[in-house]
């Protein structure tokens, strides 16, 4: 039996999810870091919340547990993401691979007794 939008987005709510403000895109001159901090936020709280609901369901409804999970999945897949870009735009992702070259550079100079 197929459900309808409505019936879907019913669901939803009577569960809680999507319960707060929806994250929207940055307003034009604000700072991106801080957009995707109040996302991330958003976006914890959404998985604390699944975490809850994934804990309150009778492990003999599968049907529900599957969605549950998926879309828990789906919640951390886009914090991954989100934490990666956040990093970027800090410049902390540039010190990392900046660093992790000056150890290999510094390895290989030892190994090979030569200055790099």
């Amino acid at each position: 039996m197929a459900t309808s939008k409505r019936s879907r987005t019913r669901s939803a709510a009577r569960s809680g999810l999507g319960a707060g403000p929806r994250p929207t895109s940055a307003p034009a001159g604000s700072d991106p870091a801080a957009a995707i901090a109040d996302i991330l936020r958003d976006l914890a709280d959404q998985q604390t919340r699944l975490t809850e609901m994934i804990d309150a369901t009778d492990p003999d409804d599968v049907r529900t547990l599957v969605k549950l999970f998926s879309l828990h999945a789906q919640n951390a897949s886009r914090m991954g993401r989100l934490l990666r870009d956040q990093r970027a735009l800090s410049g902390q992702a540039a010190d990392g691979i900046t660093g992790a070259i000056a150890q290999a550079l510094d390895e290989l100079s030892s190994e090979w007794g030569v200055t790099l």
